[in-house]
């Protein structure tokens, strides 16, 4: 699904609103053959910067790294990592994983992420994040990797990132992520 798409590509159904980024399921390799992306698949950072939060999603955690040295006006450039796995041992959408993880630059809360990053940890462009995360069994959509980038007014406060109020907020300006996969 690519950003901005009105339609689900794991059935044919309208969303409620835009896409905030793309989807990626399908992967070609170096052989030049198309598969399906895999969970545990590792993920690397499409730029650098610091991760600052991540909580659940539908499929599994939402990752969120702050790139402070790319601004705009009053605002930040965040990517975000979506339905992956950041928390050892963990399936995503298990019971004992709090909704969110808040941290923030100074007040870590110290839980270390399945790669060894804890909030506030520095993140090199190509560094490893997570891996993707394996779609609960009740779940008709497969794996796959969402990634998004937002501005993100200053004002806005780390606890308050979530998939939920993101788009409501007026603080948050998805912008379409291809471009920074590109370079």
């Amino acid at each position: 699904m690519l950003f901005n798409d009105t339609l689900q590509w794991w059935r044919s159904k309208k969303r409620s609103h835009p896409h905030e980024g793309i989807d990626i399921y399908l992967m070609q390799s170096f052989d030049m053959d198309t598969c399906t992306v895999l969970p545990q698949m590792m993920i690397p950072a499409m730029l650098s910067g610091y991760m600052v939060h991540f909580h659940r999603d539908f499929l599994g955690e939402t990752l969120y790294i702050r790139h402070p040295e790319i601004r705009q006006k009053n605002t930040t450039l965040y990517t975000l990592y979506g339905h992956i796995c950041a928390i050892p041992g963990s399936r995503g959408t298990a019971e004992s994983l709090p909704y969110a993880h808040i941290c923030s630059t100074g007040s870590a809360l110290g839980v270390q992420t399945s790669v060894g990053l804890t909030c506030s940890s520095f993140i090199n462009k190509g560094q490893i994040v997570g891996t993707i995360s394996p779609p609960p069994a009740t779940s008709s959509v497969p794996a796959h990797l969402h990634i998004s980038c937002a501005w993100i007014d200053e004002e806005l406060q780390v606890e308050e990132l979530n998939w939920g109020n993101m788009s409501t907020s007026g603080k948050v300006i998805f912008i379409d992520p291809l471009p920074f996969l590109l370079k």
